[in-house]
């Protein structure tokens, strides 16, 4: 749904300099979210939540962020400044807060780190983050251009159920029944009703569609203090905003979550799909024929389909994606079972995932009689995997996989587990591609150091 020009939006319109900025985020205070609602015009898109993610920004480029070792969070050192610099401000929290305590700075951290404007850093004496050229890019960009770039991130590039620590994300198969309710209705009760077993465990999710000034939640206290816990958040309503009026319809039909979200696609069978394509055969009975498929996969920008609403100075381009169908040349990886057991292997593009499998075992000196799985995000037993040719849970099969075409880049990390009954886990690291350089015509060991574990044992009797 488009409107003409004299509907046009502007991130200077409805702009109020004596607007009241809001109070601090509390699970424990209830702020009146609907009455401070009514105090803001939430006919454009949300300059406080723009200015808020740069301020952010600036700090991580102005200290050195030292990451945590087990989650590779910020560290809590920093968390309590940066939330002084933000307009929503997390409060019921203690020095020892980690990162998850402050959903605000959570989702920043996750906004920043998914569109690679930060990278963590580990090859140093400390896990740390480093600000990326594309940060430069991005300030650059136009209000407008910086908010939908930050919404891409979250709509096609984020996963949905890493950032609530789930291990599935149902949120996107119901998601488009919720919009298309608040639609009709503007406002939908959720406490004690139907609809609260399709958002059971939305949890901080209702908050990321209200800094993005999709809705307005009104928060529901008595179910927060009765979870008693700081990482839990209910609400009894949820009030759409004119704003999201225009852009929610946009969002359903041009980019709908099940054919833009490229967690979901790879959760679903897809190595390396692009955003906005047509999806596999098989899957597009899940959708009727208002889903608008991107035919021309040379032409995906996902803000393309909303410059309508804005006049062209305010919406022209956004940061490159840097997605290729294949990248040939020469790829170094480097296998490590401990720091005292690794290897390094050398294959071409066009050898297969399950030619890697093969040189693993062989540097490891073990039998190739099991199945084996390849865990891209680096989570075992997750759906977004390349597995063995008699695996049966129909994800991709590793002979039918090449190297060129997994989606890897240089510094990429992913887990290949063999034997699901003894589950040797190796930690698997892209570390050189030289695409300039003549493709190996076979897979090569070219480092081993220390000795790998001892695949089959047994205990002698007396």
């Amino acid at each position: 749904m488009y409107i003409d020009n004299q509907d046009q939006l502007s991130i200077f319109d409805f702009l109020d300099s004596d607007d009241e900025p809001r109070e601090p985020f509390s699970n424990e205070n209830n702020e009146n979210d609907l009455a401070w609602f009514q105090k803001k015009d939430r006919n454009s898109i949300p300059t406080d939540f723009l200015i808020d993610f740069d301020s952010f920004m600036n700090y991580l480029n102005e200290h050195p962020i030292q990451l945590t070792k087990k989650m590779g969070y910020i560290s809590r050192k920093h968390l309590p400044t940066i939330n002084e610099l933000l307009s929503i401000k997390t409060v019921d929290v203690t020095d020892y807060s980690q990162q998850e305590y402050y959903p605000y700075i959570h989702f920043f951290y996750s906004l920043a780190l998914t569109g690679k404007l930060v990278e963590k850093v580990t090859d140093s004496t400390y896990p740390h983050l480093e600000i990326t050229g594309r940060w430069n890019d991005y300030k650059q960009l136009t209000d407008t251009e910086k908010y939908f770039f930050l919404l891409e991130t979250f709509w096609v590039d984020l996963n949905w159920a890493d950032i609530l620590n789930q291990n599935t994300n149902p949120i996107i198969l119901v998601i488009e029944d919720i919009f298309t309710k608040l639609l009709d209705t503007k406002q939908l009760q959720l406490k004690k009703s139907l609809l609260a077993r399709l958002t059971y465990n939305w949890n901080y999710f209702f908050l990321y569609l209200e800094w993005f000034g999709l809705w307005v939640c009104e928060t529901d206290i008595e179910n927060i203090e009765s979870a008693n816990r700081k990482t839990e958040y209910y609400v009894n309503s949820i009030l759409l905003t004119p704003f999201a009026e225009k852009i929610v319809p946009i969002l359903l039909n041009d980019r709908h979550p099940q054919v833009w979200n490229i967690p979901y696609r790879r959760e679903n069978g897809e190595v390396n799909p692009i955003p906005g394509s047509k999806l596999p055969e098989g899957i597009e009975n899940l959708f009727d024929d208002k889903v608008i498929f991107n035919e021309d996969q040379s032409s995906h920008d996902f803000h393309k389909a909303f410059t309508k609403l804005f006049t062209p100075k305010l919406l022209q381009k956004t940061l490159p994606r840097n997605e290729r169908k294949f990248t040939p040349g020469t790829y170094t990886f480097k296998i490590i079972y401990t720091n005292y057991s690794w290897c390094k292997v050398m294959l071409g593009a066009n050898h297969t995932m399950a030619d890697l499998h093969k040189i693993i075992i062989k540097a490891f000196e073990f039998d190739d009689d099991h199945l084996y799985s390849f865990f891209m995000d680096g989570k075992k037993w997750s759906r977004n995997s390349i597995v063995a040719p008699l695996d049966i849970s129909g994800n991709p099969i590793a002979t039918d996989v090449k190297i060129g075409a997994a989606g890897l880049d240089v510094g990429k990390k992913f887990i290949y587990l063999y034997d699901y009954g003894d589950e040797w886990t190796f930690n698997v690291t892209v570390e050189q591609i030289e695409e300039e350089i003549a493709e190996p015509m076979t897979p090569s060991l070219i480092e081993r150091i220390g000795s790998g574990p001892e695949q089959y044992f047994f205990i002698e009797e007396e």
